[in-house]
Parts: structure tokens; sequence; C-alpha cells
């Protein structure tokens, strides 16, 4: 584990660990394997003692600047998100625009965490799935809290019918990941995803919906 085991967000006065975060995270992104800790801390301008000093191994690093990364996305995520709309078919085409839109607004930071969401090592795969699984267990019920049950058909079972529409959605957007892809090719085909998204929920709300 990390030598600091706070994983809240670094504050913006603690200059020499955020640089050290964002040049981990410009570098991890050529790979685990590929990364190197000289490059890290030349781009940030910092010795590899103070690396070692806040963050332990390049292992500690790699894990600590996944869970920065995911932390900020979705504390300004939560930030944007209109939970009061309780439409779920609604609040899905809400979420892709927002992801969108953070995308764009954080490309480093996205194009760190697609990358490392494919992990080319052993020695942090059995991490990264396990954080992406609790972000998953965590994530849906704050998103998917509250929804308006009454707008399915009587004769839909209305837990089925959700687990169906996420995990129709969980699955297309895992067809669409790879390894190969940046921020860039996400945001270049941000046309199709967003069509192929509206022809989902029409299905959804003709099948589903009263």
């Amino acid at each position: 584990m990390a030598k600091d085991n706070n994983k809240n967000v670094p504050s913006s006065e603690d200059s020499k660990r955020l640089s050290i975060l964002n040049a981990a995270m410009a570098e991890f992104c050529n790979g685990y394997e590929k990364a190197s800790t000289d490059a890290i801390v030349k781009f940030a301008g910092v010795s590899k003692g103070l690396l070692f000093h806040y963050f332990g191994t390049k292992r500690d690093l790699f894990l600590f600047a996944y869970d920065y990364a995911i932390q900020l996305v979705m504390a300004e995520f939560y930030d944007l998100i209109n939970l009061n709309e309780r439409d779920i078919l609604e609040r899905l085409r809400q979420i892709a625009l927002l992801k969108m839109d953070l995308m764009q607004k954080h490309p480093m930071v996205f194009n760190f965490i697609a990358h490392a969401s494919f992990p080319d090592s052993a020695d942090v795969k059995s991490n990264i799935l396990e954080q992406r699984d609790k972000l998953t267990k965590d994530v849906y019920p704050k998103l998917f809290y509250d929804i308006d049950r009454t707008l399915f058909r009587e004769d839909i079972d209305v837990d089925t019918a959700i687990s169906v529409i996420l995990y129709t959605i969980e699955s297309y957007a895992q067809g669409q990941a790879s390894p190969d892809k940046s921020t860039a090719d996400y945001y270049g085909e941000y046309k199709r995803y967003l069509s192929d998204l509206e022809r989902y929920i029409q299905l959804f709300r003709t099948s589903f919906y009263r």
C-alpha cells in the first residue's frame, strides 16, 4: 500500500504532490510496465525521493492515481447531475452527455482512466478490477435512486426491467471500450454513441413504459 493512505483529493496548495499525480497519469497512459518513475519526477520537477515519500512504490503511485482520477471525475459528476429527473431513461441520457462534457474538460484524466482500466501487468490487475467493481456497486445505487417506477407498464416486473436496462447499457459501454483507444478516439465517436444510446432508449421506452 502507499505510504500516504489519505485517499482524499489533494488540496490546491499541495502543488508538488499534485504535480506528481498529473505527471504520473500522463506517463501511465503509456502502460504500467513501460511507465518510468524517472520520467514522472522529471516532468513533475521533483526528486525521486519525494515521489517515494508521498506515494511509496510505482505500484502504489499507480493505484493511488487511479483512485484519485475516479474521485475527481465522480465529484464533478455528482455536482452536475440532476437527480430530480426521475425517469431512468432520461437519467441515462443525462449521464452520457455529462460523461462526454467531463471527458472534454479533463482529457488527460480520462485518458489515464481509459488505459488504466485495461492494466498490462498482473501486479496491479486484480486491484484495478476490484476498484472497478466497487465503483459500480457504489455508483449505481446513487445514480438510480428514487426513479419513477409508475412510468413502467403494470404487467412489467420493474426490478427486472431496470436490471435489463442497466445490463444492456453497461454491456454496450464495455463493448466500446478498448486499451487502444484514447480520449480523442472516444470523443471522436461521440455522435455515434449518442445515436446508439437513443435507439436503446427508444426500445426500452417502447418495451417497458406505459
